[in-house]
């Protein structure tokens, strides 16, 4: 009973085994039928053909294939390059406007310095990180203007390659630490009589006391470098939106501390620079450029305002000096 069984089990496993053979045989004269057809196509298509024409074939798809990648590359590396130009500078070629004569840039001056491109993009607290960020482009030159309620005002950034690794204070570099001097230097070059960068506003501030150790600027900072400069500035105390509308509309800027939230996770200093018809508002962000260009509602950014009341904080009105006779 159990050598039949036995057989019965060989017998089944030689069945197997010669179907899986014929199959094999198939698959493998599909293949070759195939090939044949594959190499008697190319026979009678490309005519006879010694290994010198195999050379030359194979020579000239390798020049083509080589000219196409080149071709490609360089196109790419075009696009490339326009791109961070185009994203770092945010050159607007229709809006480009003469200097304004208040501003004062020996880098810009005599020359042609785009206003940035405005959008309806509203900002919101998801869209942006925790921290406050700048390009990611190494080498980038930050070159645009702004609109606000005191005129045109030249923009600077914290990421700009001409100063983000400078040492604020000789120890923390402007790109994490230098939201402060970069704010006041864009006021004050802008509408001041005086021509100063942030490198210039960084030394400033820690000749003068303004510079806090390893957490940026003391909120004084505000306060006595605009006034040293002949701006005036005071502490605006009434933050609703009706309020700091009025100041919007009545030829003034805002500089703003912003706490957690949709710009910072602690401390932030911002430029609130023009009120929209719809009642947003744009600012000036030096430590990120593309919060430029969206709109923000007032309320947010005064929800969003530091929980601090030392010299004015956290928030002044800056408006030009009053002309006297």
């Amino acid at each position: 009973m159990a050598s039949g069984k036995k057989k019965d089990f060989r017998i089944i496993s030689s069945k197997k085994r010669r179907k899986k053979g014929l199959a094999e045989w198939l698959v493998t004269g599909a293949i070759l039928i195939t090939i044949t057809a594959i190499a008697s196509s190319l026979f009678f298509y490309f005519r006879p053909f010694t290994l010198e024409d195999v050379a030359n074939f194979a020579y000239s798809v390798s020049g083509y294939v080589s000219e196409q990648l080149a071709t490609i590359q360089e196109k790419g590396i075009e696009w490339f390059s326009a791109k961070i130009i185009r994203n770092s500078s945010q050159i607007p070629e229709e809006k480009d406007v003469p200097l304004s004569p208040g501003i004062k840039d020996e880098q810009f001056a005599g020359n042609i310095v785009p206003y940035l491109d405005h959008t309806t993009d509203l900002g919101q607290a998801s869209d942006f990180s925790a921290e406050p960020v700048y390009l990611a482009q190494e080498d980038s030159i930050f070159t645009f203007m702004l609109d606000t309620a005191l005129g045109p005002m030249l923009y600077y950034s914290q990421g700009d390659i001409r100063w983000k690794d400078y040492l604020y204070g000789g120890q923390d570099p402007i790109s994490s630490y230098g939201c402060g001097p970069v704010c006041v230097a864009m006021i004050i070059n802008s509408f001041s009589s005086t021509s100063i960068d942030p490198i210039g506003m960084a030394d400033w501030s820690a000749a003068n006391g303004g510079y806090a150790r390893h957490s940026g600027s003391y909120h004084s900072l505000i306060p006595d470098s605009l006034s040293s400069f002949g701006l005036q500035v005071e502490s605006v105390t009434d933050r609703s939106v009706e309020h700091v509308s009025e100041l919007l509309r009545t030829n003034h800027i805002l500089v703003a501390l912003m706490g957690r939230g949709s710009l910072t996770q602690n401390g932030h200093f911002i430029i609130i620079a023009q009120l929209c018809a719809n009642g947003n508002v744009y600012i000036a962000d030096p430590a990120n450029y593309e919060n430029c260009t969206k709109e923000w509602e007032l309320q947010l950014l005064m929800d969003e305002l530091k929980d601090a009341n030392d010299s004015g904080a956290p928030l002044w009105a800056v408006s030009l000096p009053t002309k006297t006779e």
